[in-house]
């Protein structure tokens, strides 16, 4: 059983993203004796995570891109690469992302030569997406022909490609000890476009158990909760339109939108919202706050309904919460969203859903009765963090 994990995030513990890593970290530690957590990029350590072994080495080259831009010119692995993918190197990003994928070499090979005692036959390196390192890991290992493991989790743009920049994709799964996908969808996607079933193992994530229940509103009124950017795939301007269209249609009806996030499409939904004149109907912009003070409002409030309308996604943390607190769900059928929504927690439409399509379902949960408790075991089974972490590092931790 390997003994150490080399953890290969984006920011964490820096910041906060990759806020799943906060529930993961305490059963990484039960089963590994040593665990660096080596970041992309550096931030401000976040609460309650400063004891962690963090490994800077990573951030402090990759901010000097300059300096081995210049070592990759002077790389033949470089000019092999953009050969490889000369049929699609003027599509989308892919030449900048053979560039970087390169330089993440060159950043990986001063790493290891500066610290060979971390990269042993006892050590994991496990990237929390399916990116650039990912390649450079197992470049260098074989090429060194060196023992340690590399796996990685996959999650949504990291899978299907929606910026059509991702080089080396088939080698990357060839030569990989394991993918550990968050969704059935992802592993199926994968599968059917690369092969290589055997590589795949279904871990979901998951959210905390809430010991509360949020309450549904008194009759005439009906609150509903948006999580979000506030950018184009969040298609946050069709809430409010069919926010809009199901006001003037109950007009019996005090309908209270609140939505939670930032982007750039902010300015442009206040000001529509704005002029929006019925007297029924309130919207709430609450801007970013950090996700304790969301979760707060779950738990003190009273949410008839949540709403996610994207147009790609993995499997939405924000459904999740939701759905821990016993609050049913309207969402895109997208990624594998579908595989945590039915018929007992909520409404799944189309992932490319009509405003009639967002109107009829926020007709039928503000008629319907959704049983919270059952909301709340279907969360049990599919996103409890303890439950799906746990079995994660159980496999983790076995990997040969």
């Amino acid at each position: 059983m390997p003994k150490n994990l080399i953890v290969i995030t984006k920011l964490f513990p820096y910041n906060f993203t990759e806020a799943f890593l906060e529930s993961e970290t305490p059963f990484l530690q039960e089963k590994f004796k040593n665990i660096i957590f080596m970041p992309l990029l550096k931030g401000s350590i976040r609460p309650n995570f400063s004891s962690l072994s963090v490994d800077d080495s990573y951030n402090i080259l990759y901010a000097k891109k300059a300096r081995m831009f210049i070592r990759t010119l002077l790389s033949f692995n470089l000019y092999k690469s953009l050969f490889f993918h000369r049929r699609t190197l003027f599509k989308k990003k892919m030449l900048i992302a053979c560039i970087k994928q390169q330089i993440h070499v060159q950043i990986i090979k001063r790493i290891i030569k500066n610290n060979p005692s971390n990269f042993t036959e006892d050590t994991i390196v496990y990237s929390y997406w399916f990116n650039a390192p990912v390649y450079a890991f197992l470049k260098i290992r074989k090429k060194y022909r060196m023992k340690y493991r590399v796996v990685c989790r996959a999650h949504r743009w990291d899978v299907y490609d929606e910026n059509g920049d991702m080089p080396y994709r088939r080698y990357c799964i060839e030569h990989i000890d394991k993918i550990f996908p968050i969704s059935q969808d992802a592993c199926d996607f994968l599968t059917k476009k690369y092969g290589y079933k055997d590589k795949y193992i279904l871990s979901r994530l998951g959210v905390q158990k809430q010991n509360v229940t949020t309450k549904e509103s008194p009759p005439f009124n009906f609150q509903v909760l948006t999580v979000s950017q506030l950018i184009q795939r969040k298609r946050v301007d069709l809430v409010l339109s069919a926010l809009t269209e199901f006001a003037s249609k109950n007009k019996d009806v005090n309908v209270r939108w609140t939505h939670f996030g930032t982007g750039d499409m902010e300015k442009d939904l206040k000001m529509k919202a704005s002029s929006i004149d019925i007297p029924n109907m309130r919207t709430t912009f609450m801007g970013y706050v950090p996700n304790v003070e969301i979760m707060q409002f779950m738990e003190e409030s009273k949410v008839d309904v949540f709403i996610n309308l994207s147009t790609s996604e993995g499997v939405p943390v924000s459904i999740m919460e939701a759905q821990s607190y016993g609050i049913p769900v309207i969402a895109t059928n997208v990624g594998g969203t579908g595989e945590i929504i039915d018929k007992d927690n909520g409404i799944l439409l189309s992932p490319c859903p009509t405003l009639e399509n967002v109107v009829s379902a926020l007709e039928k949960v503000y008629k319907s009765d959704f049983n919270r408790d059952i909301i709340k075991n279907h969360w049990n089974k599919l996103s409890n963090a303890q439950i799906n972490f746990k079995h994660f590092v159980d496999i983790l931790s076995n990997i040969q």
